[in-house]
């Protein structure tokens, strides 16, 4: 697929665009991985590691952001099932490769990438216009428990 970041798919949310854009390289690392003559299964599965936890991390910064910025909640539900859905699908295929059900993560890179331009121009962009429509908020950092 070969896909590159492209202004067009920014958001105007500075923390959401440069997150997507660390996503969109380790999707392209996953697909180095792949197609890399002497591939090693390990150093793939590592890279499929990193691609669900930083996106697992992703997702909970957006869903933060949309909780401090009083999000209509009609659609942070229907993100958080988005997020959901992605994360189940991603992991199955993840558990799929490390059991050698898959043998290869190039259709888990297909989908990783048109899954994150499909929900990064709608959603989050969405989400990114909400943000900016209320600029006058003042985003307090999220503190964890």
């Amino acid at each position: 697929m070969g896909i590159t970041w492209d202004t067009a798919y920014e958001t105007g949310h500075a923390e959401i665009d440069l997150q997507h854009r660390q996503l969109l390289a380790i999707v392209q690392e996953l697909e180095s991985a792949e197609t890399q003559e002497h591939r090693s299964h390990e150093v793939i599965v590592g890279v499929l590691n990193h691609v669900m936890d930083f996106t697992i991390l992703h997702f909970a910064m957006e869903e933060g952001l949309m909780r401090r910025v009083g999000y209509p909640l009609a659609a942070r539900d229907e993100m958080i099932r988005q997020h959901e859905e992605f994360t189940a699908y991603a992991r199955l295929r993840v558990l799929e490769f490390r059991e050698n059900c898959l043998v290869s993560v190039l259709p888990l890179r297909d989908f990783l990438a048109e899954w994150l331009l499909v929900h990064e121009l709608g959603l989050d962009s969405r989400l990114a216009s909400f943000i900016r429509d209320r600029s006058s908020i003042v985003l307090e950092p999220e503190i964890s428990a």
